[in-house]
């Protein structure tokens, strides 16, 4: 194979996997340039809520730590409602994962390869290499755009790490939510995203967890902490590698889901360029990219509110509205109708989807 059938992809993590994936079925080789010693070093929330939309990886079971059926909603303690029969997702061993979807692309992977930024290049165990075409997606730190942290523990308790349901608690004054996610295999995540820094972020867990004789009683496994890109799409190009995943903004704003939306972006970045089309505008006319772009001006709007402000939009949503926004999936006809079902704080929402 010579070197014009090698695709580049830098960073191993969910795009640069689906990007594997598109490359390999376009055939090329994909090789993926990983500055880690290992797949999956940036910790986060493990949750796929939607596996439909990843129809070209197959998600392998051993890869699967739960299944999720349903979420339960609380804004500032106070019980909102359940969701059943919208989540059938999994939390997932996001390595495990990662691994299996290159695998099954034949792609290979280089680890503890640095990007050289300022020379457009690749420094290898194997030597500096020169990508010629391929993917950009090295993650946040590449990111341009507004980050936000997120701390996180891995908790030890067996029987709430058997349930099926996600547990979120929206917090309208931090504007961030604390959430508690079943591992299954007798652990569970517990977390919290926000606006503020990672000490007061910790500080506030740690309230979270002692308020909860559940989980303060639970055994402590790992403290985890990262930044979130939450500040919409930034697409482009990187030292001559179309931009996807992480670095581009392919996290949804208002949740911060990341590894499905930045598999999708992988995947749709490289089948692109794989044939001869523009990958910006590809990732740009993307029900993925069109799912960001309405959710971070959701996300700005709700930032102008008051805390009781930000609470009265939420209660006035009905359960399905919060999925079909939650989920990115935006279904305009079901979504509509449900903001029209919504009283007065709800029609302002519907103004901004709208206008995006």
């Amino acid at each position: 194979m010579g070197r014009e059938d090698v695709f580049h992809i830098i960073g191993g993590g969910p795009a640069g996997a689906g990007a594997a994936v598109a490359a390999a079925k376009a055939g090329f080789k994909p090789v993926i340039y990983e500055v880690h010693d290992r797949l999956a070093v940036k910790p986060c929330g493990r949750g796929i809520p939607v596996v439909g939309d990843l129809w070209f990886a197959r998600i392998p079971g051993d890869a699967v730590l739960n299944r999720i059926k349903s979420a339960v909603m609380f804004i500032n303690g106070e019980f909102l409602f359940e969701l059943r029969g919208v989540f059938e997702g999994y939390i997932v061993d996001k390595a495990r994962l990662l691994e299996a979807v290159i695998t099954s692309s034949g792609g290979e992977i280089m680890f503890r390869s640095r990007f050289l930024k300022d020379k457009g290049s690749i420094k290898t165990p194997r030597g500096e290499v020169k990508p010629v075409r391929g993917v950009f997606a090295g993650g946040h730190p590449y990111y341009e755009g507004l980050t936000i942290g997120a701390v996180q523990w891995i908790l030890r308790n067996n029987r709430l790490s058997e349930s099926e349901t996600l547990e979120i608690y929206f917090d309208t004054e931090l504007m961030g939510y604390y959430y508690v996610f079943p591992h299954g295999q007798g652990e569970i995540e517990v977390g919290v995203g926000g606006f503020e820094d990672l000490a007061r972020l910790r500080a506030r867990l740690e309230r979270f967890i002692k308020s909860r004789e559940d989980l303060a009683s639970a055994e402590r496994v790992k403290l985890e902490g990262a930044r979130i890109a939450l500040g919409g799409l930034r697409l482009g190009w990187m030292s001559g590698l179309v931009k996807a995943g992480e670095s581009a903004g392919f996290v949804l704003p208002l949740t911060g889901e990341g590894i499905r939306p930045s598999m999708i972006s992988g995947f749709i970045a490289a089948r692109a360029l794989a044939e001869g089309r523009d990958p910006v505008r590809e990732l740009e006319r993307s029900s993925i990219a069109r799912a960001i772009r309405v959710q971070k001006a959701i996300l700005d709007f709700v930032l102008r509110l008051s805390p009781r402000e930000r609470a009265e939009v939420l209660k006035s949503l009905t359960p399905r509205a919060h999925a079909e926004i939650a989920l990115g999936r935006l279904n305009y006809k079901v979504l509509l109708m449900e903001l029209a079902k919504s009283p007065g704080a709800a029609a302002k929402l519907l103004k901004v989807i709208k206008q995006t």
